[in-house]
Parts: structure tokens; sequence; C-alpha cells
């Protein structure tokens, strides 16, 4: 695979964490160990993206930032081919152990933010899920989507929501309108450098940022809506996760959950 974007003069320093893009290479971070007790968010995204994918196929896929394929066996499900690409040496030395029943998969290290290191119409479908909350200008990124996929592509891309529905009344408690602009949160778990980049979204901005890169929005989804400490101990996952299947779509329209699913076709009109 060959990139037509041209490598940039200044490669960014590894301890520079707002440049670089190997977050999850900390030796002192396990990604696996942070889904101990996350099972209803895992589900959860498991749940939309089968929704999103349903009676859909295609031929090349890529897992992008998918770290060490957690999602991936699900778009295999969907494609001939799946590319997991990744910044972490680590993340993609797991991946090819937990995907080594898939003779299908080729694993693509990312070396630059904004790139993605295959041909301009590449791609049937792109997959993001937990990369645009590293992201406080994802505009960069989504344009070097649209670049690689086909006409006619397909991406699902998650966002971290900070139009959620706690937050709304938060805001509304403090008389202020949900932020446009993206909004640096919290602090970072199991290990992972404490200054690694994190940043919540306003769905309307990433709609609008989409549109102006040539990808529309033709379903989005409401994801992990029961997310709250209280809910996880007082209810059985099996039982939140028929509730979250029920609600994932219909509440979609209030950007109601803390993680939106945006499935976007690549047009021509930029």
């Amino acid at each position: 695979m060959s990139s037509k974007t041209k490598t940039r003069k200044h490669e960014p320093q590894a301890a520079d964490r707002s440049d670089s893009i190997d977050f999850y290479d900390d030796a002192n971070h396990n990604y696996e160990d942070f889904w101990l007790g996350r099972d209803y968010e895992h589900r959860s995204e498991l749940l939309a993206l089968n929704k999103l994918l349903k009676n859909r196929h295609y031929h090349l896929a890529m897992d992008y930032g998918g770290g060490y394929g957690r999602i991936s066996p699900v778009i295999l499900e969907h494609a001939d081919k799946l590319i997991l690409s990744d910044p972490s040496t680590k993340q993609l030395n797991i991946a090819r152990r937990f995907l080594d029943k898939y003779p299908n998969v080729d694993y693509l290290k990312l070396k630059q933010k904004e790139v993605i290191p295959v041909d301009d119409g590449t791609l049937d479908l792109l997959v993001m899920v937990r990369v645009s909350h590293h992201l406080e200008d994802p505009k960069g990124t989504f344009a070097a989507i649209a670049r690689s996929l086909k006409p006619d592509g397909e991406a699902i891309i998650e966002i971290a929501n900070e139009a959620h529905f706690i937050n709304r009344l938060r805001y509304l408690k403090q008389l202020k309108p949900v932020p446009k602009q993206p909004i640096p949160v919290g602090r970072i778990a199991n290990g992972i450098a404490d200054n690694t980049p994190f940043f919540n979204h306003n769905p309307q901005t990433i709609d609008n940022l989409l549109a102006g890169v040539g990808l529309k929005t033709i379903a989005k989804l409401s994801v992990s809506n029961l997310r709250h400490e209280y809910l996880k101990q007082h209810l059985d996952v099996e039982r939140m996760l028929a509730m979250e299947k029920f609600f994932q779509g219909k509440l979609s329209r209030l950007d109601f959950g803390p993680s939106i699913f945006f499935m976007v076709k690549k047009t021509d009109s930029k």
C-alpha cells in the first residue's frame, strides 16, 4: 500500500503528548484491562455496529485506530478483508494474537496525525470508534477518511458526546448553552500519560464538519445510554442491553447518550 499524502517535515517527538499519537504504547497501560467491568459499554458498541452494518457487505474495510482489535470481529462479519490500523506497536502486537483465527486481516501502523496511509479511493468502509476523543480538531482526520474512501464508500464514526443528557442538564443549570467547540475532559486511567489529550465533541458541530469534507450522515445512533454507576450497580447487564437495543435509535434524535455513532456516505459535494 502507498500513500499520496506527503510526509511532514517535522516528526512529532514521543515525549510531546500534544503531537504524539502513540498513547497506548505506555508500558504501564493495559488497554485490555481498561475494559474489565465495562461489559455493558463494550456490548453497547457492538450492538450499534451490528445495527448500522446489518444487511451490508464490503470488500475492503479498515478499523481505524482499532487498538487490539476489540471491535474487529464485528466488522469482519461484513467485510472480505480488514486492515487494522493503529499508532501503537504494543496494541498491534496484541491484535495479532487476539485476531489470530482471521487470515484476512492486515496490520498497519499509523505514524502521523491526519494521515491514512492508503491510496485515495481505496476503502469501501472505515470504522473509527473511541478515537475522536483524542482529537481536538477532527476536521483533518475526517478529510483523510473521505480521501481514503471509494466513491459511495461508507464510514462509521463514533464521538464522545459533550451534549449528552446529563451534561445538558448541567449547562441548563448554569444557564449556558452546550459549547460548539471541543471540550477537554478528565484524566486517563490505567497508567496512560496524564497529559494525553481527551475531548468531548458537540454532535451538531461534528455533523457540519463531516458534511464539509463530503461525508453525508445517513444514520445516527445514541450509544451507552444507561452508562451510570447507579444503574450498573442495580441492573444486570442483559437487562441494560435489552433497554439499550430499544433506545439507541429512538434517542439518537436527542443526542442523548455519552457516545454518538454516525454512519456517513462519501458524496461528490464538498
